[in-house]
């Protein structure tokens, strides 16, 4: 992997910081999951989401005696919701999503390195508009209170410019792809498989994606810590089936890409050219990513910058251990398994 460490923007974006978690509400919760037998992971539509949809339509899960359901949440806002009421045991999401769930008091642990947005990600606008500059007094659509809005004020500050300085329209990222291409917006962050048909349909321009903030979008499998306690062994199980996709994947990307590309309403194509701007990891890269360093090659080094940019924030007093927060005994153990 050849990533850039996230320290490198912890003090120019901690203005944005500050302002980002004037709209960060808390909503607590003590729910814990449940002794069912079924497992949800959830997930929204993503590219880089393949090794889970994969091991799901293979079978693999089931392979390894699981009852797993991968549920589709139509955008992060109601992925966070269903994850903190206790109604899924696991989900993929950003780092920063996971350490913000943990000040808000959900015990959870990233247990799989999913994969690095290195251009799938993205600012997108209607024709006429070329800058992010242009976005002054104009509509963008962005999910409020998710990576995305985080995403826009690194934006913005890279231009001098504040989020004040833009009329923000709460959308999820597919709603805000669509409000692009029917006009209701003059642009919208949001990310692949969305990002590439809105701008082809719109005829509309790319401002500003995630190659240009190397190391701010990682994505993680996150369980509950109350279930990995419970049920190591399924977590142990869900690894495995996950690492068989992606090696799956690998050895067949068209057959791969055509179950994802179902999945996510694409095409195979669409799929190939959305996983150029994401580097997808694999089990050799997690053994990497579990390793503690202080970079975003680690997710260690990946979270504690993550922490950092909440804590120049002063706006709470709680205190997390992002080290604890990852758990790399799985990871450790499917290398010694296939020894």
């Amino acid at each position: 992997m050849n990533k850039k460490s996230l320290y490198f923007v912890a003090i120019g974006i901690s203005i944005l910081i500050i302002a980002w978690f004037g709209y960060w509400k808390s909503t607590t919760t003590t729910t814990t999951t449940t002794t069912q037998e079924k497992i949800v992971i959830g997930r929204v539509d993503w590219p880089g989401y393949l090794g889970l949809i994969i091991a799901d339509k293979k079978g693999y899960f089931k392979d390894e005696g699981l009852d797993v359901e991968v549920r589709r949440y139509s955008g992060l806002t109601e992925l966070l919701q269903g994850y903190r009421s206790g109604e899924i045991q696991g989900k993929a999401n950003p780092t920063f999503d996971c350490v913000t769930d943990a000040y808000e008091g959900i015990d959870n642990m990233a247990v799989i390195a999913i994969d690095q947005s290195n251009g799938a990600d993205g600012i997108i606008a209607r024709p006429g508009i070329s800058s992010i500059r242009n976005l002054k007094g104009k509509k963008v659509g962005v999910e409020r209170g998710t990576i995305e809005e985080f995403f826009l004020r690194y934006a913005l500050d890279q231009y001098d410019m504040k989020f004040e300085d833009i009329i923000p329209v709460n959308l999820t990222a597919e709603q805000a792809a669509d409000a692009v291409i029917a006009g209701d917006v003059d642009s919208s962050v949001t990310y692949e498989p969305y990002m590439t048909k809105a701008i082809k349909k719109s005829g509309g321009t790319l401002l500003f994606s995630s190659a240009d903030a190397l190391g701010v979008v990682v994505d993680v499998l996150t369980m509950r810590a109350d279930f990995i306690d419970q049920y190591p062994d399924k977590v142990q199980a869900i690894v495995r089936a996950y690492f068989r996709a992606i090696d799956f994947w690998k050895a067949n990307p068209m057959e791969a890409n055509d179950i994802v590309a179902k999945e996510l309403g694409s095409s195979p194509e669409d799929i190939l050219a959305q996983l150029k701007g994401i580097s997808v990891l694999d089990a050799a890269d997690n053994r990497t990513a579990f390793t503690f360093a202080p970079g975003s090659q680690s997710l260690y080094g990946n979270m504690r910058a993550v922490d950092n940019f909440i804590k120049l924030s002063g706006k709470s007093s709680k205190t997390v251990d992002t080290d604890a927060m990852v758990e790399p005994r799985f990871i450790r153990d499917l290398f010694r398994s296939n020894q």
